[in-house]
């Protein structure tokens, strides 16, 4: 009888804890579609307060931006560098003579640093002598003045670091009597030992984010007679909120900001959802690369493996969006097509900022030769090809961006959240595997007529 009532308690015990753990995960379940719901509703009202202003940038042509039209958002020489010194030069064309240079010296400088505005001269990429170990190399934006002192920009957009470069920077700016050395970012990051050497060296930190964006808007308003100089100024600003992801709409930003601070709730929400969109980056660019790669598969274009370091892998991916210096950003999938008396051909598809794909070439395993004498046939056959393809780098006999546009660096594109849906993604990658289909036959049926 006892055996009896202890198997019977035993079983109320076990069915009670199987209650109350029942109870505890319906609770917590109960919590998770009540949390979801709210993030839900949250993102439904954001997505109000967005379209309205979408609405208001249609109307107002607030989307336009020359810099963006003409392609050249991130090239570092031809427009930022370049853009910079215009304004730095005190006998620039903007007709402000040195007043921008003085206003960035108060922003972004000290007041100690007593440099001649008057006097100065700016270079862009000054050639510093050949380099070694701890010398030499090309200065972004180098600023001297009458009285032997300088102001040294190395210039970073997406660019990874060089080797010791910030170390040969530094023992360049010993040649002068008093001089400040910076290293820009758009946001402020520290150069890398890889710069530094390991080195502890003297330098200034500034982004394009607050600093530039500061010193720029304070430009703007002494432009105010310039329509002309006015107007560029508001564009390179407007760009540069778009490459920092610093939203020009400030009416739309406090609208989201008013809603996000309504409740404790709604914040709480906001930052759960913070918390997951890197990690949402990473999923929808890898999933591009995996679709991509069927759709090439389905095309009978064989793709190099995973042992190559060119081949795309989650962890470049990852790295692509998490690390705070990416030394190699550059990464995709390849396919060899032509290999034969030393000469080797491929086609990829690669990633910087925005998806770009083409031809290279290597001779006896050397590439970055497009640009040299002896392959220009092939860069020929390449042009020919399409017209549309791009022939400025020593590294590709041919380039183009996709269509549409995407560009995974900034995330910020219809292009690119259009990617969410699986239907648009398929039809993407497989426009972009049937044209590689369609060129690499092209390209080989001229190669064997050589």
């Amino acid at each position: 009888m006892d055996s009896v009532y202890i198997n019977w308690h035993r079983l109320s015990v076990s069915k009670a804890i199987f209650i109350y753990l029942s109870t505890i995960w319906e609770i917590q379940n109960l919590t998770k579609i009540n949390r979801m719901g709210k993030i839900k509703n949250l993102l439904n009202q954001v997505a109000i307060i967005t379209n309205k202003n979408q609405e208001i940038l249609n109307a107002t042509g607030g989307r336009f931006n020359i810099f963006k039209v003409i392609g050249v958002t991130t090239a570092e020489t031809r427009l930022h560098s370049a853009f910079l010194s215009e304004l730095f030069n005190v006998k620039g064309s903007h007709g402000l003579k040195d007043k921008p240079l003085k206003a960035f010296i108060r922003i972004c400088l000290d007041l100690e640093f007593d440099f001649e505005t008057v006097s100065a001269t700016t270079e862009v990429e000054c050639f510093i002598g050949n380099r070694t170990e701890i010398t030499g190399g090309r200065i972004d934006i180098l600023i001297k003045d009458a009285k032997n002192r300088a102001i040294i920009i190395e210039n970073k957009i997406y660019a990874g670091d060089q080797e010791n470069q910030m170390l040969r920077y530094d023992e360049h700016s010993k040649s002068y009597t008093e001089s400040r050395l910076i290293y820009l970012s758009l946001d402020g990051l520290m150069p890398s030992e890889y710069s530094t050497g390991g080195k502890e060296i003297t330098y200034i930190t500034l982004s394009y984010k607050f600093d530039i964006i500061n010193w720029l808007t304070e430009c703007k308003q002494q432009a105010v007679d310039f329509p002309l100089v006015r107007e560029a100024i508001s564009h390179y600003i407007n760009l540069l909120k778009q490459l920092t992801n610093t939203s020009y709409m400030n009416e739309m930003n406090n609208e989201i900001i008013s809603l996000v601070m309504q409740s404790p709730e709604n914040m709480q929400n906001a930052f759960e959802l913070e918390k997951v969109l890197t990690d949402v980056r990473v999923q929808i660019q890898w999933k591009f690369w995996i679709k991509l790669k069927e759709s090439l598969k389905k095309m009978g274009i064989a793709v190099i493996g995973e042992a190559d370091s060119k081949t795309v892998k989650l962890n470049n991916v990852e790295g692509y969006y998490k690390k705070s210096r990416i030394k190699d950003d550059y990464f995709g999938l390849w396919s060899e097509i032509y290999s034969k008396n030393g000469i080797t051909i491929h086609w990829g598809c690669e990633v910087h900022e925005d998806i770009y794909f083409g031809f290279t070439i290597e001779k006896e395993g050397k590439g970055g030769i497009s640009n040299l004498e002896d392959v220009k046939a092939y860069r020929k056959i390449v042009k020919d090809c399409n017209e549309g393809y791009i022939d400025d780098s020593p590294f590709w006999l041919g380039w183009m961006y996709s269509t549409p546009k995407l560009d995974f660096r900034n995330f910020n594109t219809q292009a690119i959240f259009s990617l969410a849906d699986n239907a648009i993604l398929e039809k993407v990658t497989n426009q972009i595997a049937e044209q590689a289909v369609s060129d690499i036959k092209f390209v080989l049926d001229q190669i064997n007529k050589i």
